[in-house]
């Protein structure tokens, strides 16, 4: 179960944060690492600092845009610090296990996104995230580095995935024929929401499509029932236009 969830790294600045990162993976039983845009690639630094993880990060897929390595998740976690505006969709690390586990149960692939080493997750970012994830570190120093925060979360999604050891082997666990939407199906889905409605004078600002990408964000969204949402939006273009003609 734990080879469906990859660890997503946002603009690392140094590469030994790529490495300590693995190395975090690693003794968790994580191996799926994704590189976004790093500010300085796979060195010698990295290697080293990884202390024998050198097998996750010399297979790190590193891609060029966020969107990339989220394409074919069903369910992405965004890491931030500052979330305090996202209420409804916060979560902890013991929550973030428990819900991580049982999404890959059902078949499905899951992101967890870690920010900049300074300024984490940009608010585009975190749009496209189900869950918020922030860890509830002591208020009067909360300071932890992307390892240690790495670390954190991939102990939690050890823990939940033990915890499924004693009721059902990995080889007969259940498998549902349920499939979520991957955030590249969403994506699409948000561009043609945002582009019929915005002909219709309906949407006028960002901050209406913000809250309509957390409401089917928070939904989970089924890939039929999102082939249904898009064929509405499709019904909908085809009368105005036989009305116009």
């Amino acid at each position: 179960m734990l080879d469906n969830i990859r660890i997503v790294l946002i603009e690392t600045s140094h590469s030994g944060n790529i490495g300590s990162a693995a190395r975090a993976m690693k003794t968790m039983g994580l191996r799926e690492l994704y590189l976004v845009a790093p500010k300085q690639g796979i060195d010698q630094q990295a290697i080293a600092l990884s202390a024998g993880a050198d097998d996750v990060v010399k297979n790190a897929v590193i891609v060029t845009q966020f969107e990339q390595a989220i394409s074919d998740c069903s369910l992405v976690i965004g890491t931030s610090a500052r979330l305090r505006h996202l209420q409804n969709s916060l979560i902890e690390p013991r929550q973030c296990g428990e819900i991580a586990i049982q999404s890959v149960k059902c078949g499905e692939k899951v992101a967890i996104i870690f920010g900049r080493e300074r300024v984490g997750l940009n608010n585009e970012e975190l749009l496209k995230c189900r869950y918020h994830l922030t860890i509830p570190a002591n208020p009067e120093y909360s300071s932890l580095n992307l390892a240690m925060a790495v670390q954190l979360v991939c102990y939690e999604l050890r823990m939940a995935f033990l915890q499924e050891i004693p009721v059902a082997t990995i080889e007969n666990i259940v498998k549902t024929t349920i499939h979520l939407a991957t955030a590249q199906q969403l994506e699409y889905f948000f561009e043609h929401t945002e582009r019929l409605y915005q002909s219709l004078g309906f949407i006028q600002n960002q901050g209406v499509m913000q809250k309509l990408r957390r409401l089917y964000q928070r939904a989970a969204v089924e890939q039929n029932e999102l082939n249904i949402l898009r064929g509405m939006l499709t019904a909908v273009e085809k009368h105005l236009d036989f009305h116009k003609e």
